[in-house]
């Protein structure tokens, strides 16, 4: 996965703004092929396929089913429910994603909303992430902005300037905003952490301020670093929480990776 992502990062300025479209094809993908590629009215293409399906292009727009991998180097991404039964590898700009995912899905774009299911890992990284789908396997997600209000059923590992978590995560998380705390980020909404959701295999947060709002459910084992005492609204439950104050210090002095 990794070596497809700096092959893909490698290539996207050459590919994309020139508007070149390759498509590789795994040997004897031909056979395999339930029928051809077809482009609908709306711009998508549906596959049905069992092979892998890479391809570097301008925007991409894909539906249906693909039983491989899926690698894609692009400009805009639209996956509206594509099946895919092994791993997403995709580099691009805006990227919305919905469908499922049967292995690892390892995602980089400007814009992110992803509402797949993926059977195992799932790697984010972007300028904002909205995300509302699955997880089975661990979650690592890095943005300047992310909503989270899917499911996690492992472990959970997010970092962003401000983060509101309205799902639900099983496993233990390790929530970050505004890593190195800046006088500049002191007076203002940068470094702030919502849970109005479900943590119930504890965790650590980092943060410079944090709330839990009435819709939070939080069990035992939470640390919260921030640089004062978390708010916790009526209605909240909020059981065990361990506050330490932050007093200025960077967020990867305090937890560990």
């Amino acid at each position: 996965m990794q070596k497809v992502l700096l092959a893909a990062t490698a290539l996207t300025m050459a590919l994309v703004t020139s508007g070149c479209v390759i498509v590789v094809a795994d040997e004897g993908d031909a056979k395999m092929m339930r029928g051809n590629s077809t482009r609908t009215a709306d711009g998508y293409v549906v596959l049905d396929r069992d092979g892998d399906y890479t391809r570097l292009a301008g925007d991409v727009k894909l539906r249906g089913r693909n039983g491989g991998d899926l690698s894609l180097v692009a400009g805009d991404v639209d996956i509206d429910d594509l099946d895919i039964g092994g791993d997403a590898s995709i580099v691009g700009g805006d990227i919305n994603f919905s469908g499922r995912v049967g292995r690892e899905a390892s995602i980089t774009g400007g814009e992110i909303n992803f509402s797949a299911e993926v059977g195992d890992e799932l790697n984010l990284a972007g300028g904002e992430i909205e995300f509302s789908g699955r997880v089975h396997g661990e979650a690592s997600m890095a943005a300047g902005e992310m909503v989270l209000a899917g499911w996690f059923g492992d472990s959970l590992h997010a970092e962003a300037d401000e983060i509101r978590f309205t799902g639900e995560a099983r496993g233990p998380v390790k929530l970050v905003a505004a890593d190195e705390l800046r006088n500049s980020r002191r007076n203002n909404q940068r470094g702030l952490i919502e849970i109005d959701g479900t943590l119930a295999g504890g965790g650590e947060i980092c943060a410079i301020s944090v709330a839990f709002a009435e819709g939070s459910r939080v069990g035992s084992g939470v640390t919260v670093w921030a640089e004062s005492a978390p708010s916790v609204a009526s209605g909240a439950q909020v059981s065990g929480l361990d506050y330490r104050p932050r007093n200025g210090r960077d967020c990867d002095d305090l937890i560990d990776d």
